[in-house]
């Protein structure tokens, strides 16, 4: 709830250097996502701001705002976590913000009156592991004395299952038909009166659903749907878009492009956590704000027989969410542990640092080149990027030419539409990953 304050605090602050004119929320947006490490692409997922029809006890409406603080795309549907405000009759010092939980569906049709709600929590998310939700209303609401636990059981179970077709014309819980909102395994006892004294608490999850879905149809998957209003982008914007969209460099059929030094010394970074000017980045800056090669021209690289494609996190993480033809190579189940020299129960190939790696076997370099060939270009990720530099110290350290080799950062930043063709996401297995080496001749005490 805390992080919401920088994010109104950003809003403000655009709003203030515009001038005279009031940034639209398109611009505000954009510039949440591409002002920090937020949005597509990034180590972030994408946020937002949007609005929603908050309605009252007394039925009178104002446009509020609600925070999309979470937008992350799965294999047949998108999980949001949302912001808002829903009781307004009480004191500012206890009117806490809700955050709810849902995953909306990415139907087959494409259109976005099929999208259907797959989840809805204000406690854990879809998968239960994760705390995603936040009742931040009245419990007991007080003039109905219906209680929080009344609303998860009763009410919004209702809501599961139903398209956007459904929702979008219903205004208030009085829209709803009662019959429908009693159909279902254990509802037929279930009655809409229950909640008349809760109207605001319930009324607002209704809004703010429909403020949801309306910005799901933002998304790429709904692009050729007829019924939404396409508004046309800025001149600059789409400019941005094309030059984004160009490949790197044009050349004959059948040829590769040139590939770029893997440090892109244009680039500027702050070189130590501490420092207050940015330096710029330099061959030996092996980091991935530094590289050449990021989510933004990645795909113009890939499915290059003349590279080799490198994935470092653990085989769970692997089988969650991967980009295609990447092999695995668990680099801390495998490659490095610090303990790794000096504790015989760590098969890993180095201890010590990653930039003086001790060797634990003898066959610890002859295996690193066979895993990550000398005389191959090697594309690396992980997560976010930070153990592809740890691995490039390694390289480094035990005399790979680090020309042929490029951090592309992490499976945190390919989260743009231009990636989902190339990404799984569907697990088909559950491993418990043992890593061991046998039958080499270990070195280190």
């Amino acid at each position: 709830m805390r992080k919401l304050l920088p994010l109104l605090a950003l809003v403000l602050a655009l709003t203030l250097v515009s001038g005279a004119m009031a940034a639209t929320l398109p611009e505000v947006n954009d510039f949440l996502n591409n002002s920090a490490k937020l949005g597509p692409n990034s180590k972030a997922n994408p946020v937002a701001v949007i609005p929603f029809h908050h309605i009252d006890g007394p039925q009178e409406e104002d446009l509020f705002y609600a925070f999309v603080n979470f937008k992350y795309q799965a294999r047949g549907y998108i999980k949001y976590q949302v912001s808002y405000v829903s009781c307004t009759c009480r004191s500012a010092d206890v009117n806490y913000w809700s955050t709810m939980y849902v995953d909306l569906t990415l139907p087959e049709s494409g259109l976005l009156d099929d999208a259907e709600i797959r989840t809805l929590s204000y406690e854990k998310d879809g998968t239960g592991k994760y705390q995603a939700g936040f009742w931040g209303d009245s419990n007991p609401v007080p003039t109905g004395g219906q209680t929080y636990e009344m609303i998860r059981d009763q009410y919004l179970p209702y809501y599961v299952g139903k398209t956007y077709g459904e929702l979008k014309t219903l205004s208030t819980i009085a829209d709803i038909k009662a019959e429908d909102y009693a159909a279902g395994e254990g509802r037929a006892d279930l009655t809409l009166d229950t909640w008349t004294g809760a109207t605001v608490s319930v009324n607002n999850v209704l809004r703010v659903l429909q403020a949801i879905f309306e910005y799901h149809g933002t998304d790429a998957h709904f692009a050729n749907d007829p019924s939404l209003v396409k508004t046309e982008a800025p001149k600059e914007e789409a400019a941005k878009e094309t030059e984004k969209e160009a490949p790197a460099v044009v050349v004959a059929a059948g040829e590769l492009a040139p590939l770029p030094a893997p440090v892109d010394e244009t680039k500027t970074f702050l070189k130590n956590k501490d420092d207050k000017e940015e330096v710029p980045c330099t061959p030996g800056d092996f980091g991935p704000t530094c590289s050449a090669i990021t989510a933004e021209n990645l795909k113009s690289y890939l499915n290059r027989p003349d590279v080799y494609y490198i994935d470092l996190r653990d085989h769970n993480d692997y089988m969650k969410k991967h980009l295609r033809n990447f092999e695995v190579i668990p680099f801390f189940g495998l490659i490095f542990n610090a303990n790794a020299h000096t504790d015989a129960t760590l098969p890993q190939l180095y201890g010590g640092t990653t930039k003086e790696p001790v060797p634990v076997y003898e066959e610890s370099d002859s295996i690193l080149e066979t895993l990550f060939p000398k005389d191959k270009t090697l594309f690396i990720m992980c997560q976010a990027g930070g153990r592809v530099g740890m691995l490039m110290d390694i390289l480094a350290a035990r005399g790979w030419d680090m020309s042929k080799v490029y951090n592309i950062g992490g499976m945190a930043q390919f989260s743009g539409p231009e990636y989902r063709d190339l990404i799984v996401d569907t697990p088909e297995m559950i491993l418990t990953p043992v890593y061991s080496m046998e039958g080499l001749t270990r070195i280190a005490p």
